[in-house]
């Protein structure tokens, strides 16, 4: 099931709108593919959610922050889960609901989370393609032991294993304790070898004692997503 952040604003009840799904199979488009089909989808129903799956979701990520930047497209909405459809496996996806109004201000509130966190740097797990998901799940857990609440941080292609571990964390039942998602932030980084350029980045904050909530229209969304719709 897919797992909404507390924080998430609240949207239409009617329509799940235009959906763009980037998945593994399309790793061969551009950005700007993914980008034209975003200005295309809100010029023509006002806001469009575009959903990455598996290895696809470093990608939908990069073209959301590319139409934000170029565009006067917020987003508005952010979530990570798993899809389970007939005759596939278990897929890791994030979906982001894109519009021309700004509900929600994703920045502010990755900032008060970071600021209300005891040890920052101690409670990050950073995330690269260096380490195996093994390693990654017992660092993660070393710490849950420690504090209530970790951040999984990861920038590229390393996006899709951060989605992937906070998922194994909060559903494979490999936690002692419950642990929902409380906020995911995507943003951009500078390049460490070409500061001129910047790549989509994220964090993921998981707490204890949390659950997942669900509106219509994220139900209504996830119904169509595993019904290959």
């Amino acid at each position: 099931m897919l797992q909404i952040p507390a924080c998430a604003a609240p949207m239409s009840k009617d329509s799940t709108g235009t959906i763009i799904a980037v998945g593994s199979s399309d790793a061969s488009l551009k950005t700007t593919d993914i980008v034209e089909k975003i200005i295309s989808g809100i010029l023509e129903s006002g806001e469009v959610n575009i959903v990455g799956v598996g290895d696809g979701i470093f990608l939908a990520c990069s073209a959301v922050n590319m139409a934000t930047e170029i565009a006067k497209v917020y987003l508005n909405d952010l979530f990570i889960g798993s899809l389970e459809a007939p005759a596939h496996a278990k897929t890791s996806a994030i979906s982001m609901l894109l519009g021309q109004k700004q509900l929600s201000d994703y920045p502010k509130l990755a900032e008060q989370e970071e600021k209300s966190m005891q040890d920052i740097e101690e409670q990050t797990i950073s995330v690269s393609r260096a380490s195996t998901m093994e390693r990654l799940l017992t660092i993660s857990l070393l710490r849950l032991a420690k504090f209530d609440e970790i951040r999984i941080v990861a920038a590229g292609g390393s996006i899709n294993d951060a989605v992937s571990l906070a998922l194994r964390l909060s559903e494979g039942q490999i936690s002692k304790d419950q642990l929902g998602t409380k906020l995911v932030h995507l943003y951009s980084i500078k390049m460490r070898n070409d500061p001129s350029k910047s790549i989509a980045a994220t964090s993921i904050f998981l707490q204890k004692g949390l659950s997942a909530i669900y509106s219509k229209r994220q139900r209504d969304l996830l119904k169509k997503l595993e019904g290959g719709h």
